[in-house]
């Protein structure tokens, strides 16, 4: 090995403090909510302000525009998939499970992906496997349990909900907006059931 390689241990960033990693947090939190209510990318100022910091903050979390977006995503996905996975270790409704990740996906801010994803620079293809082996182990248990078509596929619900959690531009709230999808995603899933007449 060379002098100039890095090894894994150093190419880890060091753990942040408390304070940092709430503020890294708010700024991500805050970063969803202007993303969807504006349908682009924040301001710096807007940020700042949305979450309460001060923009040098800002640029210590995120130097650059491209680092934002990424970690938005990231923050999105990752906090959606890890209650997908809790709903799926813990409920032994396998519709229920699918049922609630795809409500927490929406609570969580998962539209910010449709609108910010073509303006990344690079894939993020270890959170895209995630996702499919959940979407996927969901969709299994709940066809194996007859409780969903046996024609349902991963798009049939990735797609639906994209489509349900991307902002409207039809002057809702963001609230109004959020209890939209949610209402539309159950109409969507009571369709793909196997048997009719569930609720969330």
């Amino acid at each position: 090995m060379s002098r100039t390689a890095t090894s894994p241990r150093a190419a880890k960033e060091p753990p942040l403090r408390a304070d940092a990693r709430r503020n890294r947090e708010r700024l991500l939190d805050a970063a969803i909510e202007l993303i969807l209510d504006v349908g682009g990318e924040p301001s710096r100022d807007a940020l700042a302000g949305h979450a309460g910091v001060g923009i040098g903050t800002v640029y210590r979390h995120f130097p650059d525009q491209q680092s934002l977006l990424h970690a938005v995503v990231r923050h999105a996905l990752e906090r959606s998939m890890a209650a997908g996975e809790a709903a799926l270790a813990s409920s032994a409704d396998a519709f229920e499970a699918l049922r609630t990740y795809l409500h927490a996906a929406i609570d969580h801010g998962i539209g910010v992906v449709n609108v910010i994803y073509p303006l990344l620079d690079r894939p993020h293809p270890d959170l895209r496997a995630r996702a499919e082996a959940l979407i996927r182990t969901l969709i299994a248990r709940g066809k194996r349990a007859g409780l969903l078509r046996s024609d349902a596929t991963p798009a049939d619900l990735v797609f639906a909900m994209i489509r349900f959690s991307r902002p409207l531009a039809v002057g809702l709230s963001t609230a109004d907006e959020r209890a939209s999808a949610h209402r539309q995603l159950d109409i969507y899933l009571d369709g793909l059931a196997a048997r009719r007449g569930r609720s969330r």
